[in-house]
């Protein structure tokens, strides 16, 4: 059962993340195209908070998934890497929702070639990657001509994210959603970590159930759209 509780705002204590962790933290340097506000301010903090629940010293590779479409997986994926970014990792970005691709035309970079062309032969990793910032890349998704089981298969069998992280780098992953097919299944288990966003009001608690079962790991659970005095916009980890 999904539990939610209600959090009262901590009194204010400096910096949200803890300062232990980095010894400095960097400012962030990409912004948004003009006129347009990419994510907003309160969600980036919402997600400061959410990311001190996750043991970052250890994190090498985080997916980030949803029950259903429509629960703001894809915002969250971009400001976890974004925050990551922000306090001194340098964070890789995947688009790996073939299906409904996003931050390619989200953050104005080219859409091809990406993953889909480097799992099937036609790109090299180096070249599926887009730099935005300093500790910012993103790689979309590109273009899937057979099929996208295969084309997950291939990936892990080319060992990208090992590659990734040999480099340094630390991945976060926009994936599909849980339920519908087995893509998002089989997305999921390619990431050593993962949390799952839940937005209020979308799914019931028996559906979130259908979708995590079977997965290899217990998600953390990303409450979007609490009704909490955290700003505006509550974010908090929980176990399921």
């Amino acid at each position: 059962m999904l539990e939610v509780k209600k959090v009262a705002k901590p009194p204010p204590t400096g910096p949200a993340w803890p300062s232990s962790l980095y010894a400095t933290p960097r400012l962030p340097t990409w912004q948004a195209p003009p006129n347009e506000k990419f994510v907003a301010e309160d969600i980036m903090e919402g997600c400061r908070r959410a990311m001190q629940q996750l043991d970052l010293e250890t994190l090498t590779a985080l997916g980030v998934t949803s029950s259903v479409r429509g629960e703001g997986r894809t915002t969250l994926a971009l400001a976890t890497a974004l925050v990551l970014a922000e306090y001194g990792l340098n964070a890789v970005l995947l688009d790996l929702d073939f299906l409904h691709p996003e931050l390619a035309q989200r953050l104005g970079v080219t859409k091809n070639p990406g993953l889909g062309d480097l799992a099937e032969g036609r790109a090299k990793l180096e070249d599926t990657m887009r730099p935005i910032s300093t500790g910012f890349t993103v790689v979309p998704a590109g273009q899937v001509q057979g099929s996208i089981p295969r084309a997950m298969r291939q990936l892990a069998a080319i060992e990208v994210f090992e590659s990734l992280q040999s480099q340094g780098h630390v991945v976060v992953a926009d994936l599909p959603p849980l339920l519908g097919n087995s893509v998002g299944h089989q997305a999921a288990g390619l990431m050593a970590d993962l949390v799952l966003v839940v937005r209020a009001g979308v799914v019931s608690s028996g559906s979130i159930k259908d979708a995590v079962a079977g997965l290899h790991v217990t998600p953390k659970v990303l409450l979007n759209g609490t009704n909490t005095r955290v700003p505006s916009w509550a974010l908090r980890l929980a176990g399921i």
